[in-house]
C-alpha cells in the first residue's frame, strides 16, 4: 500500500521535464477515490459557513464544535480508538513534535502518528472543517510517503486523528538542496513563493530544506516524510483541481 507506479509522469508532466526528467509519482485516479472512501462518512453536516469570515472570527470555537463532530461520527461508524488503547501501535518514539505523538511498530515497518490536526493550523492556513482531508493531499503530491486513514482518537484537549506511514530507517540519504527544488518546481510545477515556500495558487509547501531531515533519498526516489502544506484554498478544491489533473493523464 506504501507505493503507486509511475505511468501517470509523462502525460502529466511532459511541459515541465525539457531537463533532466524528475522522478515524480501520483497516485492513479482510482487509488486517490479509494483512499478518500475511508474518510466519506466524515463529509456529512458539514457546515455552509465553513470558509466564511466567521470561522476567522471564532478559530477556536469552529475547532471545538468539528473535534465534536468527527469523534461522533467515529463513535457511529467503529472508527473510534480510545486514547487507552494507543499502546497497541508499538513503542512511543520519543521525538519533538508540537504535531504528534509517535509509535513505531514492533516489526519496525510502520510509524502510527496521533496528530492534533489543529496543532499548525495558523502556519497551514486550514479551516477546522479540512482537516480530514489533510492527508490526503499530502498522498496526491508525495505517495512515496503516504499515510493511512486509521480512525479518529480523542486527548485532553480535544480530537486526534490516527494516521500510519510506512518507517524509514537511517540507512537513506539526505537530498541536495537541488533534488528538492526539481521535485517540487519541475515535477510538482510549483514556484518559489518567499523565501521558504513552493506554491501554486491552490497551495504552498515549505519545511522542505535540505539542511533539515524533513526529506531523504533511496537514490531513486525523494520521500517527503512530513512537509508542511499551506491551503491557499478550501481543501475540497485542492483534492478536485489534482483529482482532474489525474484524470486528464489517463485519457
Amino acid at each position: 500500500m506504501w507505493r503507486y507506479g509511475e505511468k501517470l509522469i509523462r502525460h502529466l508532466f511532459k511541459k515541465r521535464t525539457e531537463s533532466q526528467p524528475i522522478r515524480v509519482v501520483l497516485e492513479s485516479k482510482i487509488q486517490a477515490d479509494r483512499d478518500r472512501s475511508d474518510i466519506r462518512v466524515f463529509e456529512t453536516g458539514v457546515s455552509s459557513q465553513r470558509y466564511g469570515d466567521y470561522e476567522q472570527g471564532t478559530r477556536a470555537a469552529a475547532q471545538e464544535i468539528e473535534g465534536e463532530r468527527l469523534i461522533s461520527i467515529a463513535k457511529d461508524y467503529g472508527l473510534f480508538i480510545p486514547k487507552l488503547e494507543w499502546s497497541k501501535f508499538g513503542d512511543r518514539k520519543r521525538l519533538p513534535s508540537g504535531e504528534s505523538i509517535v509509535y513505531l511498530n514492533e516489526e519496525g515497518d510502520t510509524i502510527t502518528k496521533i496528530r492534533n490536526p489543529f496543532a499548525k493550523a495558523v502556519i497551514k492556513n486550514i479551516h477546522a472543517q479540512d482537516v480530514i482531508y489533510e492527508h490526503l493531499i499530502h498522498n496526491i503530491l508525495f505517495p512515496s510517503t503516504s499515510y493511512k486513514f486509521i480512525g479518529i482518537s480523542e486527548d485532553t484537549d480535544g480530537v486526534r486523528i490516527i494516521l500510519q506511514q510506512q518507517y524509514l530507517p537511517k540507512k537513506f540519504s539526505t537530498p541536495s538542496q537541488k533534488d528538492i527544488d526539481d521535485y517540487l518546481l519541475k515535477g510538482l510545477g510549483l514556484n518559489i513563493e518567499d523565501r521558504y515556500f513552493y506554491a501554486n495558487e491552490y497551495i504552498a509547501i515549505t519545511d522542505v530544506s535540505a539542511d533539515g531531515d524533513n526529506v531523504l533519498s533511496d537514490n531513486e526516489h525523494l520521500l517527503f516524510i512530513d512537509p508542511i502544506i499551506k491551503f491557499k484554498q478550501p481543501a475540497i478544491v485542492v483534492l478536485n483541481h489534482y483529482y482532474e489533473e489525474i484524470q486528464g493523464s489517463l485519457r
